[in-house]
């Protein structure tokens, strides 16, 4: 298969992969992550009602209010959510 991009974008891919230690197909992906959920974010409902920035500060505190949540939760608890979870997914018979 032909490269699609220029010379110069492999230059850059191996340079910053390089850099940051990690392999060019694991930088592409993780880039490519990391761009997707920006687009998420600024497609969001809330974004469209309100401003972008307004949107990343309810998004973070929505996160760290996730987070301490979990953590008054106990190792049993989880694991019991957990197993609740994956015989809801998993657990089901085929017909």
């Amino acid at each position: 298969m032909p490269p699609v991009f220029s010379k110069s974008f492999y230059n850059l891919l191996a340079q910053a992969a390089e850099e940051f230690a990690v392999s060019r197909s694991e930088f592409v992906m993780r880039a490519l992550r990391h761009y997707i959920k920006e687009l998420r974010i600024r497609k969001s409902p809330l974004t469209e009602a309100s401003d972008e920035d307004s949107a990343k500060q309810y998004a973070k505190v929505q996160s760290k209010l996730a987070k301490r949540y979990w953590s008054t939760v106990s190792e049993e608890d989880r694991k019991a959510r957990l197993a609740k979870v994956l015989q809801a997914r998993w657990g089901k018979k085929k017909k």
